[in-house]
């Protein structure tokens, strides 16, 4: 598995959590934006554009035409990457993944904007929810 490569994930949104679901409603394309250690940090895509929420305004990134071809997404309708959820699995326990062959792969230069946009979020203590999957 790379960075920037888009898989079929069984993704756990940190509002389904908030509610005590431990399991996701539906298999949703997932981007594999970092690796540490052991563990995959895995940042979900979405049609409907994100809507701020009590904590403030939303983290995220409007997909591009070119990208979309790139991983298979819908040229109709918009896709967000979001940046401020996500969930983190250990690479030895891939059970939610519906596959482990990527749908395709992000470039690396759309992978450097988005990750400058993570980077400085994170210097400005942005609210970013992570859940880990076990």
């Amino acid at each position: 598995m790379n960075r920037g490569e888009v898989y079929r994930f069984n993704y756990l949104w940190g509002h389904e959590a908030a509610r005590g679901r431990t399991g996701s409603q539906k298999i949703r394309r997932v981007c594999l934006m970092m690796q540490i250690g052991d563990w995959l940090y895995l940042f979900p895509f979405t049609s409907l554009e994100p809507q701020p929420e009590v904590r403030g305004e939303r983290l995220y990134v409007e997909i591009p035409e070119i990208e979309k071809r790139r991983v298979g997404l819908s040229l109709e309708k918009p896709s967000y990457l979001v940046l401020d959820d996500y969930n983190k699995v250990r690479s030895d326990e891939l059970y939610d993944f519906e596959s482990l062959t990527p749908s395709g792969s992000l470039s690396l230069r759309f992978m450097e904007e988005v990750g400058r946009r993570f980077q400085k979020a994170v210097r400005e203590k942005r609210a970013i929810r992570g859940r880990t999957r076990r």
